[in-house]
């Protein structure tokens, strides 16, 4: 029999029971795929993730995102909460109080991920892959029922975009908190569109410091609605610079994005977008993590 040490982990929060939680394996090396996805329906959360040895010589490790049904190639929230787990145990050299960079393998390239370990706490920051949007305001038309909202609930002066994602903005906060999703509808428009997942923003804020709030939806992947969604509030940064919603002077540009208040776990996500000659050419996400749970699992 086989014991792993495995965490319960709040990311994107300084509390517990808020943001989004994840498992966290913090040894996945030698389980099998269909062990990984097995574990992931066990804990029955939106993503576990398994810290695992690089496969390529360039990364320092490698981690793999699983949702109870399948593998995912980027997961934010399950990765602030890896890093997290990481520090909190003085893994891959994390002994004492600095900062850390690593080069982290994932199914989407190999990314940089700096952690910063201080006060016997640790702040991710997490650099995504930078989002190629195509504008397509037929997903208005294409969404609007499965949302439970009416078409001109959208922001009419900002565009519909999809990269990986549908990002659609409405007028106000309100209707975020009043949507009705219709899951089973939003499975086949997003199979039909081949897209993972729908965010809906608006620049309305719960918190005045805050930029944009958003919910997020991906019924195929077994997560209705994801809590907080780090691999969504990135390129939403990336859009706010892009559609000058916040400033496009040149260098780092930062804002913050809520996400779970409307379902009662709030997260708060930092967004770092770096730009050049007026255009974001880099972005990352930044969080903090809460360990809920640590124990272990027998297989």
């Amino acid at each position: 029999m086989k014991s792993l040490i495995v965490k319960h982990i709040d990311a994107f929060t300084s509390k517990a029971f808020a943001g989004n939680p994840a498992a966290v394996v913090l040894s996945g090396d030698g389980l099998s795929e269909a062990q990984m996805q097995s574990i992931a329906r066990e804990m029955n959360l939106s993503e576990t993730a398994f810290v695992l040895p690089p496969s390529n010589k360039h990364a320092d490790l490698r981690i793999r995102w699983f949702t109870p049904t399948n593998e995912v190639a980027l997961c934010g929230h399950a990765t602030i909460a890896s890093f997290h787990a990481l520090a909190e145990n003085s893994l891959h050299g994390m002994k004492k109080n600095g900062s850390y960079p690593f080069h982290l393998e994932t199914a989407s390239g190999i990314l940089q991920v700096l952690v910063v370990k201080e006060n016997g706490g640790a702040t991710v920051r997490f650099a995504l892959p930078m989002p190629q949007f195509k504008k397509n305001q037929n997903l208005k038309s294409d969404f609007v029922n499965s949302l439970g909202m009416q078409e001109n609930d959208f922001d009419k002066r900002l565009p519909c975009v999809s990269w990986v994602n549908a990002f659609l903005p409405v007028r106000r906060l309100s209707v975020l908190y009043d949507l009705r999703p219709d899951f089973q509808a939003m499975k086949k428009v997003l199979i039909r569109k081949k897209l993972l997942g729908i965010c809906i923003f608006s620049t309305e804020t719960v918190d005045r410091s805050s930029t944009f709030h958003s919910r997020f939806f991906a019924p195929n992947d077994g997560i209705d609605e994801d809590p907080v969604t780090g691999s969504a509030n990135g390129p939403l940064g990336v859009y706010m610079v892009g559609h000058g919603l916040v400033g496009k002077s040149d260098g780092l540009i930062e804002m913050i994005g809520e996400q779970g208040d409307a379902i009662g776990r709030p997260g708060r996500v930092k967004v770092e977008v770096h730009v050049e000659k007026g255009k974001p050419t880099s972005v990352a996400i930044v969080g903090n993590a809460v360990t809920v749970v640590e124990g272990s699992l027998t297989l």
